[in-house]
């Protein structure tokens, strides 16, 4: 039994099992990302907070993309490494979304509406935008209870970061293809 799991340990990882491994931490991170943007509102420091979070999304992938291509010797193509990073951002959003509309359910039901009437609030004392139609609707939308369900925001959340994440993968990907340095000790 133990030769059976060395042998396994020593095999080569596919990008799918990496990136459901690496997964679920990355979804926890976006989690936090997401509660963070949530609750942002409340405590004005968790604003930064979360604009950090998003900033360092590319370097975080880039991580992940980079070890895997030093645990493939260098030979990962650059495809492989786009769709382990498309892979992360769905594994990792899938469980964001979840924690992001169980947060939203049940902590900040009123969150939509909130908003609504703070951004409301904020163009109205704007001269230009006063009378303008955006604003009427936006005024319509909150009075009249039309502003989306947590679940057609969450899906709208899941689908632009899935779009987002390949496109950072896109780029992080080339950037993880350096050359490998190796550096042979002799004692």
């Amino acid at each position: 039994m133990f030769i059976f799991a060395v042998w396994i340990m020593k095999q080569k990882r596919t990008i799918y099992q990496c990136a459901s491994q690496w997964g679920l931490p990355f979804g926890l991170y976006l989690s936090c990302a997401a509660i963070t943007s949530i609750f942002a509102d409340y405590f004005l420091p968790l604003n930064i907070l979360f604009y950090i979070m998003v900033l360092a999304l590319p370097f975080i992938v880039y991580y992940f993309q980079r070890r895997k291509f030093i645990e493939d010797d260098g030979f990962t193509e650059y495809a492989a490494l786009w769709m382990m990073g498309i892979l992360l951002f769905i594994l990792g959003m899938v469980i964001a979304s979840f924690i992001a509309f169980f947060v939203l359910k049940y902590a900040r039901p009123d969150f939509l509406y909130v908003q609504a009437e703070g951004a409301i609030k904020a163009y109205s004392q704007i001269p230009e935008m006063k009378d303008s139609e955006m604003l009427k609707v936006l005024k319509q939308m909150v009075d009249e209870r039309l502003m989306p369900s947590i679940i057609d925001m969450v899906f709208s959340m899941f689908w632009f970061v899935s779009f987002s994440g390949s496109v950072i993968s896109a780029i992080t990907a080339l950037v993880a293809q350096r050359s490998i340095k190796y550096h042979n000790n002799k004692l």
